[in-house]
């Protein structure tokens, strides 16, 4: 399975000046990523998030596997810590969902932050851009988170 086409990017901490710490953690087998694809982790091993695993949240790839990983390949992961903020792309315009409105909203198969999608996911928006297009989130269940 391909990388995501939408990546995200770390963009501020609400609690201070926390920047995202790089860490190695376990690839799942076959999976493949690129430098701010959103990254879960289920059964002690990453993959990149979908609809299925935003409940999961454990960060940004810090780097590019382009080969198939194999089950436990290194895999470096920006991690976000509660309170850190990340900038993505939504599907369709998330500006009625600011401020926190909810606290569970998922992604789509591409990466894109999905506000159709309020059931098992990790995501709530702070803020949005862009006619909503361009949101700002923060993890409200992850892997480390909840």
């Amino acid at each position: 399975m391909a990388a995501p086409t939408y990546t995200w990017e770390f963009n501020s901490d609400l609690f201070g000046d926390r920047i995202p710490k790089v860490a190695t953690f376990e690839a799942t087998s076959g999976m493949y990523c690129k430098i701010g694809t959103l990254m879960s982790m289920v059964s002690g091993q990453t993959l990149p998030t979908t609809d299925a695993t935003a409940q999961y949240i454990i960060g940004l790839a810090a780097e590019t596997i382009s080969v198939a990983a194999t089950a436990a390949d290194p895999v470096k992961i920006a991690v976000i810590a509660p309170g850190m903020v990340i900038k993505g792309t939504a599907v369709s315009t998330a500006a009625a969902y600011s401020g926190f409105t909810a606290k569970t909203f998922d992604l789509d198969a591409d990466g894109r932050f999905d506000p159709t999608d309020t059931t098992g996911g990790g995501l709530s928006v702070l803020r949005t851009e862009d006619s909503g297009l361009t949101v700002y989130c923060v993890v409200t269940l992850g892997a480390i988170i909840g």
